[in-house]
C-alpha cells in the first residue's frame, strides 16, 4: 500500500489505552472523552482490519496484532516526538543535535572553547575524542556527524573534507642538549618514535626513511603528550607539531625546538562530515573552529618560537 491510512493521533490514543490499561484512564490522560478515545481505537482497528484489543478481559489485553502494533508504534511515536522537537529547535535557529569527534590535540587545546561556541547553536551535543582512524570509522558508521581530524589519510568519496589548518613538524630535543642538526641527532642520540599504526607515526617514520635518516629507537609511543614527556625527561629526541606542543605548556621550558630541513612535513587538520548534511552551515562552522584553534594556545607556542608556522587553510 502506498497510502498510510492511519494517523499519529489514532496511534497515540491506542498506545495510551495500552499503557494506562483502560479507556477511561486514557481519556483522562489525553484530556478527551471516553467515547472519543473508544472511537479512535475502533477506527484504527477498521483501517488496519485487525482486532487490536481483547475488550472481554480486565484489564484490557492485547491481541497478537495489537502487541506488534504497540511495539512498533511506540518506536514510531518516539521518533515522531523527536522529529517534532528537532523541528522546533531548527525554527529557533539551532541544530537539534550534533555528535562531534576530535583528535586529542584539538580536544586538549581548544575542546572546551569549541563546546562553548556550540552551546547556543546546538540543542544537544555529544563529543568524543579518539585517534584519526577511530574518528573516521565513527563518522562512516553514523556514530558522529562531524569530526576534526588529520587530513593526511584516505578520505572516502562519500565524505566532505574542509581544510582547517596546516602546521609544520619541528625537531624537539631536551632543552639542555647542545643544538645539533637532525643528521647528527639521528646518528648519535636515541629517537622517541610514534607508533607506526598512528597517522602521525606513519607520516613521521616515512619522512625519516625518505630522508635516509636511521635513528635508533628504543621507545615507540601512541600519544604525542607521552612522546614529549619522554623528551622533556632527557630520554631522546623526536618530531612534534605546534598543536602537540600547545597541549603541555608545563613542558616547554624543558624542550628545545628547531625547524626540519626543507622540504619538511606538514600536518593538516580538517573538518570532515558526510556530504550534503549541513549545507552552507558547515563553512561558517569551519571558519569559527579555525579561529578558535589558532587563537588558543597555538599562538603561545609561536610567540616562544616565532619561526614556527601554523596557517589557516
Amino acid at each position: 500500500m502506498d497510502n498510510i491510512a492511519f494517523d499519529l493521533r489514532q496511534l497515540r490514543t491506542f498506545i495510551t489505552v495500552v499503557e494506562t490499561g483502560s479507556f477511561s484512564k486514557a481519556a483522562q490522560q489525553l484530556n478527551q472523552t471516553q467515547s472519543a478515545v473508544s472511537q479512535l481505537v475502533q477506527s484504527l482497528e477498521l483501517i488496519l482490519d485487525s482486532k487490536l484489543l481483547d475488550r472481554s478481559k480486565r484489564p484490557i489485553k492485547l491481541t497478537l496484532a495489537g502487541r506488534e502494533l504497540y511495539e512498533q508504534g511506540s518506536k514510531l511515536l518516539a521518533e515522531s516526538r523527536k522529529l517534532q522537537d528537532w523541528m522546533h529547535s531548527i525554527e529557533k535557529g539551532k541544530l537539534p543535535r550534533l555528535r562531534i569527534g576530535m583528535v586529542d590535540s584539538v580536544t586538549q587545546i581548544a575542546g572546551i572553547e569549541l563546546l562553548k561556541y556550540l552551546q547556543p547553536k546546538v540543542a544537544h551535543i555529544n563529543q568524543i575524542t579518539g585517534t584519526a582512524p577511530e574518528l573516521l570509522t565513527s563518522l562512516q558508521s553514523g556514530k558522529t556527524d562531524i569530526i576534526i581530524s588529520m587530513a593526511n589519510q584516505d578520505i572516502p568519496q562519500d565524505l566532505a573534507m574542509f581544510p582547517l589548518l596546516g602546521e609544520q613538524y619541528v625537531v624537539v630535543t631536551p632543552a639542555n642538549w647542545e643544538t645539533k642538526d637532525i643528521q647528527w641527532l639521528a646518528r648519535n642520540k636515541p629517537y622517541i618514535a610514534y607508533e607506526n599504526w598512528t597517522p602521525t607515526g606513519t607520516q613521521t617514520n616515512n619522512w625519516l626513511r625518505w630522508r635516509n635518516y636511521k635513528p635508533q629507537s628504543q621507545f615507540s609511543l601512541d600519544r604525542a603528550d607521552n612522546v614529549l614527556g619522554m623528551v622533556a625527561e632527557g630520554l631522546g629526541w623526536s618530531l612534534s607539531s605546534p598543536t602537540f606542543l600547545a597541549r603541555q605548556f608545563e613542558l616547554l621550558d624543558k624542550l628545545k625546538c628547531q625547524p626540519l630541513p626543507a622540504p619538511g612535513i606538514t600536518r593538516q587538520l580538517a573538518v570532515i562530515s558526510r556530504k550534503g548534511e549541513f549545507g552552507s552551515l558547515i563553512e561558517e562552522f569551519v571558519e569559527d573552529i579555525r579561529n578558535i584553534v589558532l587563537n588558543q594556545k597555538v599562538q603561545e607556542v609561536q610567540r616562544r618560537w616565532n619561526w614556527i608556522n601554523v596557517e589557516g587553510l
